[in-house]
């Protein structure tokens, strides 16, 4: 990655400075950066800088793609961060306000940095850094002074002068958008008296209700556990304000670059003049992260903002509610309720973005149901693509079929049988729309009156219909035993996929026609589709000669997902499958970094042995490798009773804590925290969790009672 060089950055005639002395004698070459060779660094630095702004969106791009990729600092990047503080001290060089906000990042301003390697070489050198860029805070470029309030808290070598530096700042500083800037700055460098005295006096007497907001935030943030009683009030009060004041003026428009960050910037225009309120669409958020786990304070915040007169207000609560709901647990359920009341009368925007958040929160849905009804029975069977999306119950897509509403997948998911008459309809669609099984899923069995209707719809397909066959046969074996009437139609159906066909007859129950589509099975060649033939079989017609060879040589395969499938399976099987103990026993001795494999060869050996000390003890330590595994642990455990006791220290743990289970550390600037958060698999865990500590508890009160009378008697002996 290079760019042209601008020439006579090194220094500028007239001005009486220099920039980048020395710059060409450091060996680059000999450092890296994300895609080799740090050579491009000199380029890249003086790039950053230019009188060109293309130039400078380029260097800024090449810095931000490849030596300070996705956030790593590397040699070269630490080498590079003296040159980039000695730009951003120089007075009237363009560009600084993005070095700044480069030397920020790479200084690890609002990260966790290590205490070794080149991420805490460059939090070192920011840390040192405050004499330079103190004096930026009255540098005349709004945009300088913006960016360096952001990087100011890095600087904690000074951290005194640093905190008097920027608390002298904060009354007298002009621009609301660096005030805000400032407030945040002050928030991160301390809870000292003078920061919070500086806080709550801009929380009250600040012009802009913006900084006011920003204000109370930090205060929030930094506050104590329990929420003082009245700050939701007062933050509603300045968020409602904030809302109804002017926007700030608009920052110069961006240069247009085939650049990664050129591309944002035009989906950051073209966001703009689409979404209300673009210049506050992180406000409400912020704000909610700033409670952090004070679920119940920060649930109430949220909940003001959706009942605000201003739909812009409502709008983004409802994605900031996304994420509380997401991330935590709590009872969720009034919150639930007014992002479903966002359905009724609201602009389109609003209610698509309301419809989205239901259709992905699972059986948390619930209290919206009736909501999510009425939208439906509303909304127009078939419409066109909108900016704002469509609640049609179909949407045609470039592809083959068409997406279906997301206020219908969200009363899917529910499993709320009035959804029953929609899916009828959709099912009657020529072609199928989308993933039309994974809404029947969330059915089951309550869907079998649709179980005549797929029958008609697979013996009606043509031969290129695969996508609409697989879906069809799919939702069968969703619906599970109430669709074993369909086991022709499957069969005639997945003819060329007879593994495919044998795993839905088994789910729907049509055990005996699978049995013919199983045994060829056993010889293929990929021992994991072979072993699970061969558990099918077993469970089927008992034939443990024919298939314990199969699931033997599976368990014995250095492959650890092939052997974790095999040990998976015949845990099903019981004590009739004694002679896997060894081969399962061994898989124990096995490295297994995510606890997969260990977990299914010891539930497998305890339903076969009937021991259940081992299997305890195997699933403590997986706990301990892997959160991904806490849900299906925690299922295992509920089948111990009362053998589970020993794991229910950690039980008990993982419940306490308000985050759901994938949730270590949070961040303000986590926007990807919903994308990673399984709330389907937290309740169950959590319902299973409780289960395995009540049935240790019934017990331990029982063995307590027992202990009491034998002591009475004892006594009365």
């Amino acid at each position: 990655m290079s760019i042209t060089p601008s020439a006579g950055l090194g220094s500028r005639p007239g001005t009486g400075w220099t920039v980048f002395s020395g710059l060409d004698e450091i060996d680059w070459a000999g450092m890296k950066h994300a895609y080799g060779p740090a050579t491009d660094v000199p380029d890249l630095l003086r790039g950053l800088v230019s009188p060109d702004p293309v130039v400078r969106e380029r260097a800024l791009d090449g810095m931000e793609g490849a030596v300070h990729h996705q956030f790593d600092v590397y040699d070269c990047t630490v080498a590079a961060l003296p040159f980039l503080l000695e730009a951003a001290a120089t007075p009237g060089l363009p560009g600084r306000a993005g070095v700044l906000e480069l030397v920020a990042s790479i200084g690890g301003v609002g990260w966790e940095v290590p205490n070794t390697g080149p991420a805490a070489e460059a939090a070192r050198a920011l840390a040192a850094a405050g004499p330079v860029l103190l004096s930026l805070l009255e540098d005349p470029d709004r945009e300088v002074r913006r960016a360096v309030a952001g990087a100011l808290p890095g600087c904690r070598d000074d951290l005194a002068r640093v905190t008097s530096a920027v608390l002298a700042r904060l009354p007298i500083e002009s621009d609301a958008e660096v005030q805000v800037a400032l407030v945040e700055a002050a928030g991160m460098l301390g809870t000292d008296g003078e920061i919070s005295a500086a806080l709550e006096s801009m929380a009250v007497g600040a012009q802009s209700a913006r900084v006011r907001v920003a204000a109370l935030t930090e205060r929030v943030r930094i506050g104590p556990a329990q929420v003082p009683a009245g700050v939701v009030t007062a933050l509603t009060t300045a968020v409602e304000a904030a809302y109804a004041e002017e926007p700030p003026p608009p920052r110069p428009d961006p240069v247009s670059t085939e650049t990664l960050r050129g591309m944002l910037h035009q989906r950051g225009l073209s966001y703009g003049n689409s979404e209300p309120a673009p210049h506050l669409d992180r406000l409400v958020t912020d704000v909610s992260w700033a409670f952090g786990d004070r679920v119940a304070a920060r649930s109430a915040f949220i909940a003001a903002q959706l009942r605000a007169a201003n739909w812009a207000q409502r709008y983004h609560a409802v994605f900031a509610a996304q994420t509380l709901l997401f991330g935590w647990r709590g009872d969720h359920r009034e919150l639930v309720s007014l992002i479903g009341d966002q359905l009724d009368d609201s602009p389109p925007r609003l209610r698509m973005r309301a419809a989205t958040t239901l259709s992905i929160i699972g059986e948390l849905a619930a209290p919206a149901a009736d909501a999510l009804v009425a939208c439906i029975e509303s909304a127009p069977r078939t419409g066109e693509y909108t900016p704002a999306g469509s609640l049609a119950w179909t949407m045609p897509t470039p592809y083959s079929g068409g997406d279906v509403s997301p206020a219908i997948r969200a009363l899917c998911r529910i499993g709320d049988s009035r959804a029953l008459p929609v899916l009828r309809w959709l099912l009657e669609q020529d072609p199928l729309p989308n993933y039309l099984n994974s809404h029947i899923a969330g059915l089951g069995p309550t869907a079998a009156e649709l179980v005549p209707l797929i029958r008609q719809r697979l013996r009606g397909l043509g031969e290129n219909d695969d996508r609409a066959r697989e879906a069809l046969c799919d939702s069968l074996a969703e619906i599970g035993p109430a669709a074993a009437e369909a086991a022709p139609e499957v069969l005639a159906a997945l003819e060329s996929d007879p593994a495919q066909a044998a795993s839905i007859l088994t789910k729907i129950g049509a055990g005996a026609e699978a049995v013919p589509l199983l045994r060829p099975l056993l010889k293929n060649p990929d021992d994991g589709i072979a072993a699970r033939a061969a558990t099918a079989l077993w469970q089927l017609d008992k034939d443990a000669e024919t298939a314990l060879p199969v699931i033997l040589r599976a368990l014995r395969k250095d492959d650890n997902f092939t052997a974790s499938a095999a040990a998976a399976g015949v845990r099903d099987l019981g004590p009739a499958a004694a002679a896997t103990i060894p081969a399962l026993r061994a898989l124990l001795d096995r490295v297994d970094e995510y606890g997969w494999l260990h977990q299914n060869a010891a539930t497998a050996l305890w339903r076969i042995s009937g021991d259940p000390e081992p299997v305890v003890a195997v699933l403590q330590s997986v706990w301990t490798r892997s959160r991904r595994r806490w849900p299906g642990i925690a299922r295992d455990l509920t089948e111990l009773g009362s053998a589970a006791a020993p794991a229910a220290p950690l039980l008990r743990e993982a419940l306490a804590s308000p985050r759901r289970y994938l949730v270590e550390r949070v961040a303000k600037s986590d926007d990807g925290l919903a994308n990673d958060i399984d709330i389907v698999g937290d309740e169950a865990f959590q319902r299973d969790a409780r289960t395995v500590l009540a049935s240790v508890d019934v017990i331990r009160q029982e063995d307590d009672h027992l202990d009491g009378s034998r002591k009475t008697r004892l006594g009365g002996a």
